[in-house]
């Protein structure tokens, strides 16, 4: 297993993971299929060079990801936002989620964050309990936070403290 952070040169891996894990869990993601299907290369690229991307790979094979970008405003610096979390299924139990979120948390810090913060829809249950795992502490719920047509998800919201002893 090797665990690295992707570039824009890895993008059509990642483009091919994140049509999956779209097509796999469609209510999960704030994003949709048919949106990711859509973006050109360049689009891609663009995405993989602001959104840090650590990916956990089985030789050339790409099993999953999970990613943070810094929030924007200046008093808002100290805080990313955790994206693109997904695992295949043959990759799911194996200890790679562990793995993802430990590396993404080296990450956060070593770019001067102190807190991972996240958004799980709250009827994944698995999601939820891998997040606890790693340390996410749920704070809050986000009524509402997505719509799919006339349906709503609900979203907890949960942060890792990266500076806490």
């Amino acid at each position: 297993m090797t665990i690295r952070r992707l570039d824009p040169s890895d993008w059509a891996r990642f483009r091919e993971i994140r049509l999956d894990m779209l097509r796999a869990a469609p209510r999960a993601f704030g994003a949709t299929q048919s949106e990711w299907a859509a973006k050109p290369e360049r689009e891609i690229r663009d995405w993989l060079s602001k959104v840090h991307t650590i990916a956990v790979f089985d030789g050339p094979r790409l099993l999953g990801t999970a990613g943070f970008q810094r929030r924007p405003g200046s008093r808002n610096t100290h805080r990313g936002e955790v994206v693109a979390v997904y695992l295949r299924p043959e990759a799911r139990g194996q200890g790679h989620a562990a793995r993802l979120f430990a590396a993404l948390a080296v990450a956060a810090r070593g770019e001067g964050l102190l807190q991972l913060e996240l958004e799980v829809a709250d009827w994944n249950a698995a999601a939820i309990a891998s997040y606890a795992r790693a340390g996410f502490v749920q704070v809050g719920k986000m009524p509402r936070a997505m719509q799919d047509g006339a349906r709503f998800t609900d979203t907890l919201v949960m942060v890792l403290a990266l500076d806490a002893g």
